[in-house]
């Protein structure tokens, strides 16, 4: 039996990521729907000039496994989708830096077992696939944290 539920361990999850990104619109749902030319509208933050920039976070897989009988450990997975509007900028501020900047303080936030909220704690490191790409007519920054949880 699981002690946290996936409405706690999301919750948290859209914790630490609202304090690291304190611009980003956070959604602990998939909130995007199916057709990616509308996503940019879906994510425009109203704290960062009503430009896209947020995240939203899905469960993407519930693994079991046998220790015992009539005993599974369970782990559950979960991707957060970040967006990013683009802006080229220049060598020292451009939204490149800028994303970049803000997904790392992501990453450190959920490292710091410390500072994690307990629904977190026992997770693997969140690994991030980073690109660009047109969304909604718009070129944007994506990015794709994998991240696991043992919730119990």
């Amino acid at each position: 039996m699981s002690t946290y539920t996936d409405a706690q361990i999301r919750t948290a999850i859209e914790s630490v990521i609202t304090t690291a990104a304190p611009l980003a619109v956070v959604f602990p749902w998939w909130a995007l729907g199916i057709k990616q030319d509308m996503w940019p509208g879906s994510l425009r933050s109203a704290s960062d000039s009503n430009r896209v920039h947020g995240y939203v976070i899905t469960r993407t897989a519930d693994e079991g496994r046998e220790v015992a009988m009539r005993c599974v450990e369970r782990t559950w997975s979960y991707d957060v989708w970040g967006l990013h509007y683009h802006a080229t900028g220049n060598k020292t501020a451009n939204s490149d830096l800028s994303f970049n900047l803000e997904l790392d303080a992501i990453a450190a936030a959920f490292d710091d077992v410390a500072t994690l909220p307990a629904a977190l704690k026992r997770r693997s490191p969140i690994r991030w696939t980073i690109d660009l790409n047109v969304y909604g007519g718009e070129l944007l920054h994506f990015a794709v944290g994998q991240i696991t949880f043992d919730p119990c």
